[in-house]
């Protein structure tokens, strides 16, 4: 059976909107504070990302208007513009910071595991705890998404693409699955999210690691091979 990574090492990633930007802590004094403007630029930036994340979960991105996330990250909208050219910008940054983090931790756990099978499930899991985890981000990046512009969009291809060579060139020794069905499969993945983030309750994502991991494992080893790995890891479909 495979060893399943510690969840600190999932739940101590930070996500964009996993924290509040007006955080006593992450607030800098007017006048005079000693700071470099370089340390000023970077914290003004990294609380407009989370305010982003944090007004477009709650209101939706079309809702989510300059004042609204200014006044969230607590800056002016001047200090938006100063980072950002506009809201698509913005929500490309959030949207690639925190997707770069997660396919990260991804691969991190595929590559560990003992096994290609083995790997996917790595990967299932983290994909799925990672998202139940940031609630906010899981909003955005699943399912405001579709409410963005074409630009941010296609960010979101590509980062489905890693997700698709598991099908479409998974190991040796392995025949992989042509690239429509691959297709299919990322999009029956990504529905079975999307349905559960959409209603509210990505907390639940994890208990879909096993029927998903059955899902990506079928048109490569067929129902009982499927079955089998399952089994062998201590799952069940």
């Amino acid at each position: 059976m495979m060893n399943h990574p510690p969840e600190a090492a999932i739940a101590d990633v930070m996500l964009p909107g996993s924290r509040s930007a007006r955080e006593p802590d992450r607030g800098i004094k007017r006048g005079r504070h000693g700071l470099a403007p370089e340390t000023v630029a970077e914290n003004q930036r990294d609380r407009l990302v989370d305010a982003f994340v944090e007004v477009v979960a709650e209101h939706g991105y079309p809702q989510a208007t300059i004042s609204r996330i200014t006044h969230a990250a607590g800056v002016t909208k001047k200090a938006f513009y100063d980072h950002f050219a506009d809201r698509e910008e913005c929500f490309r940054t959030a949207y690639e910071q925190g997707t770069d983090l997660i396919v990260a931790r991804v691969e991190e756990a595929r590559k560990g595991a003992a096994s290609w099978t083995e790997g996917v499930l790595a990967a299932m899991r983290t994909l799925l705890e990672m998202l139940a985890g940031q609630p906010r981000f899981a909003r955005v990046s699943v399912v405001e998404i579709n409410s963005a512009p074409p630009g941010v969009r296609r960010g979101r291809t590509r980062s489905l693409e890693g997700f698709r060579a598991l099908l479409t060139a998974p190991e040796p020794g392995v025949a992989g699955v042509p690239d429509a069905v691959a297709d299919a499969v990322v999009g029956g993945v990504y529905s079975a999210i999307y349905l559960k983030v959409d209603a509210g309750r990505a907390a639940e994502l994890p208990e879909l690691v096993s029927s998903l991991t059955y899902f990506v494992l079928l048109p490569l080893l067929g129902k009982e091979g499927a079955a089998r790995e399952l089994a062998r890891m201590g799952r069940a479909p």
